[in-house]
C-alpha cells in the first residue's frame, strides 16, 4: 500500500446504482450498462462508501467484526476498492 492511497478517500460514482441482497450486492453502472456483483463483505464496503466513511475505517470494522488481522482486512478492502475504481463505480477524492 502506497502513501498515495492513504491521501485519498473514495466516493460512489453518481452513475452507479446498487441493489442489496441476502448474498451480497449487485451494482449497475447506468451509463455503461455494466453489472458488478460481490458477496456480503463487498456489500458492507459499499455501504461504508455510501456513508462516506474513510476506507481505513471500513477496513478496521471488517477486521474487528470478522476477527481477521488488520493488515489482511486493509489489503482486501483496498483491493476491492481498486476493482470498483477500475470499473468506474467509485472515484478517488483528495482527503
Amino acid at each position: 500500500m502506497t502513501s498515495e492511497v492513504r491521501d485519498f478517500n473514495f466516493t460512489v460514482n453518481p452513475e452507479a446504482v446498487a441493489s442489496f441482497h441476502d448474498d451480497g450486492i449487485v451494482i449497475l453502472h447506468t451509463d455503461k450498462g455494466h453489472l458488478f456483483s460481490s458477496n456480503a463483505t463487498g456489500a458492507r464496503i459499499w455501504r461504508g462508501l455510501e456513508q462516506r466513511l474513510p476506507w481505513e475505517v471500513i477496513a478496521e470494522e471488517i477486521s474487528r467484526d470478522y476477527q481477521i488481522a488488520r493488515t489482511t482486512a486493509r489489503e482486501h478492502t483496498l483491493g476491492f476498492l481498486v476493482a470498483l475504481e477500475q470499473q468506474t463505480l467509485i472515484q478517488r477524492e483528495v482527503a
